[in-house]
C-alpha cells in the first residue's frame, strides 16, 4: 500500500478512473469538501472518469443527482449503475440465470421507484405467493429493519423463488450515518438457503461495462477508487485494475482512532485481512 494526500499523486499513473459515488463524492445530501474540484481537475488533465455505483437507479437519475450536488457532468465520461446493468440483464435474458426467472416479479424498492423495471415485459405482483422471482432495489421507507421482510423471505424460500439484488451494498452512506441496504437483505435470504444473484460491485458485469466505456485504456492504466474494501477494492482488483481506498467513507469509524489514517497500521491491516482486499493506494478523501 502507498499512502497519498490526494488524487494528484495518481494522475500520472493512470488514464482511466473508475470512481465510486456515495462515500467518495458525496453523502447523498452534499458533496464532500474538495470532491467537485478533484473531479474537474482529473478531467482537465485528460483523464477519463467513469462513475461506478451500486445504485439501483438508472444512470440518468444518478447523473442528475451529481449535477444537483455541484459536479460538472462534462467531467464524467459515463455512469455505470448496478440498476442499469440489472435492467439490461432483465431485458436481454442472455444470462441463463435471468433467462429462467419468469415474468412475475415481487419488487422490494424505495416508495414509488419502478425505474429498474419500467418499460420491461415484467408483471409486478403484490404478493410473493404470486411471483416467479423477487427483485430488491431498495428497502423502502427510512428506518425499516430487515425483520420487516422476514415473512416475505419465508414465503419466497418455501417456493424456492430466486432473488435478484440490484444493489449489493450491505450498508449505505447518508448524511445521518450508515443505513442497511439491499445487499444486507440479500445476504439474509442466502443465509436462509435462498437462491440469489447480485449485480454490481464486486461482481464482474459492471466492470465489463466500465472496460467497454474506457476502451483503448489498458487495465494497468485504470484505477478503481472507492471507500468499501469489500466492494470497491475487492471488485476493482478482481477486474484487474489498480485500486485506491478512500478512508473517510464506510470504514471511517473503524479508522477513527488517532494515528490510524494515512500510514501503515494494525487496524487497516486487520480490515484488509477481514475483507480479503489490499488496496494499492490509500487516501483520506477524493481531493486533489
Amino acid at each position: 500500500m502507498r499512502f497519498h494526500d490526494g488524487m494528484s499523486a495518481l494522475s500520472d499513473l493512470y488514464d482511466g478512473f473508475v470512481v465510486d459515488q456515495w462515500g467518495v463524492l458525496h453523502n447523498g445530501a452534499a458533496a464532500y469538501p474538495g470532491a467537485v474540484e478533484c473531479l474537474t481537475r482529473l478531467s482537465a488533465a485528460g483523464k477519463r472518469v467513469v462513475i461506478l455505483t451500486n445504485s439501483a437507479k438508472r444512470a440518468a437519475a444518478n447523473l442528475q443527482r451529481l449535477a444537483d450536488l455541484g459536479f460538472d457532468p462534462r467531467a464524467i465520461a459515463d455512469i455505470v449503475t448496478s440498476g442499469e446493468v440489472t435492467r439490461t440483464a432483465l431485458h436481454d435474458r442472455a444470462d441463463p440465470f435471468f433467462a429462467g426467472l419468469g415474468r412475475r416479479c415481487f419488487l422490494i424498492s424505495m416508495p414509488g421507484d419502478l425505474s429498474t423495471v419500467e418499460g420491461l415485459d415484467i408483471d409486478l405482483v403484490e404478493r410473493p405467493e404470486d411471483a416467479d422471482f423477487l427483485l430488491v432495489t431498495g428497502l423502502g421507507e427510512k428506518g425499516r429493519t430487515l425483520e420487516v421482510f422476514q415473512p416475505i423471505l419465508e414465503v419466497a424460500k418455501r417456493r424456492d423463488l430466486p432473488l435478484v439484488c440490484a444493489n449489493p451494498d450491505l450498508v449505505g452512506v447518508t448524511a445521518a450515518g450508515l443505513i442497511a441496504t439491499p445487499g444486507a437483505l440479500t445476504r439474509l435470504y442466502a443465509q436462509m438457503g435462498g437462491r440469489t444473484r447480485s449485480v454490481g460491485k464486486p461482481h464482474p458485469e459492471v466492470y465489463a461495462e466500465c472496460r467497454r466505456i474506457l476502451g483503448g485504456i489498458s487495465d494497468d492504466r485504470i484505477v478503481a477508487v472507492g471507500d468499501s474494501l469489500e466492494h470497491d477494492i475487492a471488485g476493482g482488483a478482481g477486474a484487474g485494475f489498480a485500486t485506491a481506498f478512500i478512508t473517510s467513507g464506510i470504514h471511517a469509524d473503524d479508522l477513527a482512532a488517532p494515528g490510524t489514517e494515512l500510514q501503515p497500521n494494525s487496524v487497516l491491516d486487520d480490515l484488509c485481512r477481514n475483507f480479503g482486499a489490499v488496496p494499492d493506494h490509500v487516501l483520506p478523501g477524493f481531493v486533489w
